[in-house]
């Protein structure tokens, strides 16, 4: 119940920040680091337990493909979202934090690589997330498959991450304003 709270919570006052910082004239920095600290919902699934965490991201490299020439194709950490969602490959990395211990310990961290692919709409409706991740978390080093979907201008995620050695699943809610 206190996870259901905490997550209302955070939800309530970012929204809230947000639309201040849209009311008010504040530089892309200023909003970008803002909406960091939104998390990403995450559940993992492992043989011996399924727990429930938040996830933050950071995007330190991209490269958009379906973006017009006339803008430079290379992004850090700032990412433009139609960058992403017309057609990119991005390096993502993230910490975990999750409600029950996974192993020894309720952090975890991921370096990932993802494709996404525009679908409907050149991507702002409907598009396809595909990549490869490496996990870490309590004494395991897992690699995963990530296979996704995304929609509202690329700023929301769905995707489902598997390992098969052990079997371990993931799903994630991700929120990707930058």
């Amino acid at each position: 119940m206190k996870i259901i709270i905490t997550t209302i919570l955070l939800t309530l006052g970012t929204t809230r920040a947000v639309a201040q910082f849209q009311q008010q004239n504040v530089s892309k920095l200023e909003s970008w680091l803002s909406v960091q600290f939104i998390p990403n919902l995450v559940l993992l699934s492992t043989p011996s337990a399924t727990p429930f965490g938040f996830e933050w991201e950071v995007t330190p490299l991209l490269y958009s493909f379906g973006m017009t020439k006339l803008v430079s194709p290379w992004y850090a950490f700032l990412v433009e979202p139609p960058a992403r969602f017309a057609g990119s490959i991005e390096l993502v990395t993230s910490g975990q934090i999750f409600t029950t211990k996974v192993g020894t310990s309720y952090f975890g961290g991921s370096v990932q690589l993802l494709g996404h692919l525009p679908l409907v709409e050149k991507g702002e409706h409907l598009g396809l997330n595909v990549g490869l991740a490496k996990y870490f978390y309590s004494d395991r080093q897992p690699f995963f498959k990530v296979l996704g979907i995304s929609s509202v201008f690329g700023m929301l995620h769905l995707n489902v991450k598997h390992s098969s050695s052990p079997t371990v699943w993931m799903g994630s809610l991700e929120f990707r304003m930058f």
